[in-house]
């Protein structure tokens, strides 16, 4: 038996609350985070939001041309939602507030300028359906997620479900640079005109390695987008899974000593 202080660890209920909703333990080194935050790893509502994402984004055609007042809609919808769920993700990876600050700041103003380019200026649809503004912004989610994920010390449930919130975002900001690439190309991603909806789907089922088919990139710079979100995804569960695996399995040791 190890004669370790008991009070040294965070969590002395043993194996049983791996999975509890705790805080992590108190990181005072990391000039970043602030481990007191009340919004720190509240991944399971950054979960839902980014979920309700990737439905609205599955299901609605945003480049609906012959509809211009529902595509405006769903365009208004889908910027302030891919603006909640960055803002949401800043807080839930525990952003000091002088950081965050400064991040809401560049967030508001690209969450505007996107709002401008869709419901203001008079652009065609393959611009306004997918303004690059957006893919600046999904792009930074899951890069401020993963930061913290890496610095938590024992597994929670805070920890699978930011796991999981960080994947989907992955998969989010390749959309956005599919469509980019789809509309600022000069030539169609798959070839043919598609729905948005389409690219959501082709996300989707890129990053899970599933390839049906249905759906393939015909560009050198779609295909390179193409793989390199299927690499980043794998590599991503890899070191993920193995983060959890050996947390969990530092954890129970500890637990028997």
């Amino acid at each position: 038996m190890s004669s370790a202080d008991p009070q040294d660890d965070p969590h002395p209920h043993g194996p049983r609350s791996f999975f509890a909703r705790r805080r992590q333990p108190p990181d005072e080194t990391d000039p970043l985070i602030d481990p007191h935050s009340r919004w720190i790893d509240r991944f399971g509502l950054l979960l839902a939001l980014v979920a309700l994402t990737v439905a609205l984004l599955s299901l609605v055609d945003i480049r609906a041309g012959a509809l211009a007042g529902r595509a405006q809609v769903a365009g208004l919808v889908t910027t302030l939602t891919v603006g909640a769920t960055l803002a949401l993700a800043l807080r839930a990876a525990g952003l000091r507030a002088r950081w965050r600050r400064r991040a809401d700041v560049v967030l508001g103003l690209l969450v505007v300028l996107s709002l401008v380019v869709v419901l203001v200026l008079e652009t065609p649809d393959s611009v306004t359906s997918a303004p690059p503004l957006l893919l600046v912004i999904a792009a930074f989610a899951p890069v401020v997620v993963a930061r913290r994920l890496v610095r938590h010390r024992v597994v929670t449930l805070p920890t699978l479900l930011g796991a999981v919130s960080a994947y989907l975002l992955i998969a989010l900001a390749y959309y956005y640079a599919f469509l980019t690439v789809d509309s600022l190309s000069g030539e169609h991603f798959f070839g043919a005109e598609e729905s948005t909806t389409s690219f959501m789907y082709f996300s989707l089922t890129t990053i899970t390695t599933l390839g049906y088919g249905d759906l393939a990139a015909v560009s050198p710079l779609g295909r390179l987008l193409a793989t390199s979100e299927a690499i980043i995804g794998q590599v991503y569960l890899v070191v993920f899974v193995a983060l959890i695996v050996s947390m969990a399995a530092g954890r129970w040791q500890r637990a028997l000593d």
